[in-house]
């Protein structure tokens, strides 16, 4: 008999339309790959219609709908709107496994899974953290931007409040991309922690990324150990273009089945139409700036319809 514990999914899904259709997406790219259907989806969600109506409703697929005052306690009192992922994520997992401690993931919505879960997922069941991509580190990412710079600035200048504790962030202090957070259910305070941390950090450096800022240095001041994911699983949020292709997928299959949409898949697969970009991005500065002055740019892969 198999006694490892269920595992769960978790997508938290509002807002424009573009947002639900990266969702649907995401899903489908996991359901293409075998022994996939046993993993139980859970979407949070203010509104599940629009969802519904691109992909129905497979059985393995629940929502938790939460309220607009549960929104405006979760995005804080600063507003920040990442600051739901972490309260979303924890109202998951005591809303539906109190008492488990089964394995669960929370997955981005502009996601594709490019190879089967099974492996990371068996890392969290072992009690890994599972994060999607580990991104430089603090000091070492200070070039990248400005608000790279002023978050490397913030931890050079004070100590923070970690854990309880005034402590000083080591320039060497490992980034992690949160596309994908996996854990057990009984590791559920490092979210906790992770919003107490928001709060300490948001307003003195409100970057966007702060969310997963705080993620990684509440994992590091744990002291645990992080397995990736990012060869199994595409983050495209560089990808921003890839928004308008997905539009173009859902009007083309407009009212297909699920097994329909599967099939069809593979027209728009983002880690094919994600090369163009990246090839251009990877050009020196200087060539990248020449090709769009001589009205070059990169120029995205014709789509099959």
């Amino acid at each position: 008999m198999d006694r490892s514990p269920a595992r769960r999914l978790l997508y938290l899904v509002h807002g424009a339309a573009s947002y639900y259709q990266e969702a649907a997406y995401s899903l489908l790219s996991l359901w293409r790959h075998p022994d996939t259907a046993s993993i139980e989806i859970v979407v949070v969600t203010d509104d599940p219609a629009p969802l519904q109506a691109l992909i129905g409703t497979p059985p393995q697929l629940q929502y938790l709908v939460y309220s607009s005052e549960q929104r405006r306690h979760w995005q804080g009192p600063q507003g920040y709107i990442h600051r739901m992922k972490p309260c979303a994520f924890a109202w998951a997992i005591d809303t539906l496994d109190s008492g488990g401690d089964r394995v669960w993931a929370f997955v981005d919505s502009d996601t594709a899974f490019t190879r089967p879960p099974q492996g990371w997922l068996d890392a969290v069941e072992q009690g890994n953290i599972v994060l999607h991509a580990q991104e430089g580190t603090v000091h070492g990412n200070r070039t990248h931007s400005r608000s790279q710079r002023r978050l490397d600035d913030t931890c050079r200048r004070q100590a923070l409040m970690i854990r309880g504790r005034a402590k000083q962030v080591p320039g060497d202090s490992a980034m992690w991309n949160s596309g994908v957070i996996g854990l057990r259910a009984s590791q559920r305070d490092i979210l906790a922690d992770t919003v107490d941390l928001i709060d300490t950090l948001f307003p003195i450096c409100p970057i966007h990324t702060i969310e997963q800022v705080a993620l990684s240095l509440i994992l590091q001041d744990r002291q645990l150990s992080v397995r990736t994911c990012d060869a199994e699983v595409l983050h495209y949020h560089t990808f921003k273009e890839f928004r308008g292709d997905l539009a173009r997928f859902f009007e083309h299959y407009q009212g297909a089945g699920t097994e329909r949409l599967l099939q069809g898949w593979a027209d728009i697969d983002p880690s094919l139409r994600i090369v163009p970009k990246r090839e251009f991005n990877a050009l020196p500065k200087w060539r990248r700036k020449l090709r769009r002055y001589l009205g070059g740019g990169w120029k995205p892969l014709p789509l099959p319809w």
